[in-house]
């Protein structure tokens, strides 16, 4: 009898379902911690250092700057929506007990924002007196074509052309600094696959059809060719440049493209993502520390890490110092550098 009883209650729809859902949790962490990739931790003291990160708001970003503030960083949150970098500041201050996180406002696609920002940031109350690393996260994806206010392309004005300027204003001040600082870009293995720079269609305005993954590889492809000659350039001097990959993330970069649309489209990409590996922001955040604080990167240069913190080579196109220097100078002329770092320095004088 008492064994009926129990056979019953072993097959019954309660037991079955807690069951199946057991099963289903534990396999979903089984599976998360092997995309995870090896276990890293940043047992490092940031107290007194200071740091800029673009586009942290929300993924990548505001995974950096929770990091950073957990370990008693100053941090200046660059953002294009202040209202919700307030929102967003309020959370990490909560979380980490660091007041020292700061929302600034920055449009990466807006050249005259760029500029106000490191005004601000050179003099007046919002000075720094100093900056030991600079995260370049911000990127965006669009499904149409859509111009900032200069005319240019949004993807390759935000994801290239605006780290651009920002570094090239930012550039004389942490020259000026007796202190070893770190550039590190934000970029991904897709700059590998079929992918070279278009100097002629930089804008995007000659495809019969505007195809946003395309231009936001072609974007990504441009930012890691400034990386390189930036690092080049900058050979010997107390700034290293690195770049590192987090790898597939959960994110909200490719909200606005067509597949997100849809409800069904969105549910099946997601399937997909988890498929191929999509990773947490608090995982693919690793390799960023890593390129940004650890004692093992400090005076390492023009370096490309992987999500696994490995070392990626460069492919052909970037090593191509010819096209770095064609992309610098095209780079130079649509920022409009030389105009805006004269407003900066007469501000300053």
């Amino acid at each position: 009898m008492a064994g009926r009883r129990l056979i019953q209650g072993l097959t019954s729809p309660w037991s079955v379902g807690f069951s199946a859902f057991g099963l289903a949790y534990g396999g979903y962490h089984v599976w998360d911690s092997t995309q995870s990739g090896s276990k890293y931790d940043l047992n490092e003291d940031l107290s007194g250092k200071t740091y800029i990160v673009t586009g942290s708001t929300s993924g990548i970003g505001q995974a950096t700057v929770e990091e950073l503030a957990k370990r008693n960083a100053r941090v200046i949150m660059a953002c294009r929506n202040r209202e919700k970098c307030v929102q967003v500041r309020r959370d990490i201050v909560l979380n980490t007990r660091n007041k020292q996180v700061y929302c600034r406002q920055c449009d990466l696609e807006d050249f005259d924002s760029i500029r106000t920002f490191v005004q601000k940031l050179s003099k007046g109350k919002f000075e720094l007196d100093r900056i030991d690393g600079v995260v370049h996260n911000a990127a965006m994806m669009q499904s149409e074509r859509k111009v900032n206010k200069d005319g240019i392309e949004k993807t390759i004005a935000t994801n290239h052309l605006g780290s651009f300027l920002l570094t090239g204003l930012l550039l004389d001040k942490l020259l000026a600094q007796n202190i070893p600082v770190r550039i590190v870009f934000l970029n991904s293995n897709i700059i590998d696959r079929k992918c070279d720079l278009k100097l002629t269609d930089l804008n995007a305005e000659h495809e019969k059809k505007f195809d946003g993954y395309e231009v936001y590889k072609h974007s990504k492809l441009a930012s890691a060719l400034f990386s390189k000659e930036l690092s080049d350039r900058l050979t010997g001097s107390n700034i290293s440049v690195l770049v590192a990959d987090p790898g597939r993330t959960k994110s909200n970069l490719s909200a606005q493209m067509d597949g997100q649309t849809f409800f069904l489209s969105r549910w099946l990409l997601k399937v997909v993502s988890f498929g191929m590996g999509e990773r947490r922001t608090e995982k693919a955040v690793r390799p960023v520390l890593y390129a940004l604080c650890d004692p093992q990167t400090q005076g390492e240069n023009g370096l490309f890490f992987d999500r696994e913190r490995q070392l990626q080579p460069w492919n052909d196109v970037i090593l191509d110092a010819d096209k770095r220097e064609k992309l610098w100078n095209v780079s130079v002329s649509w920022s409009r550098l030389g105009e805006h770092l004269k407003k900066v320095k007469y501000l300053e004088n």
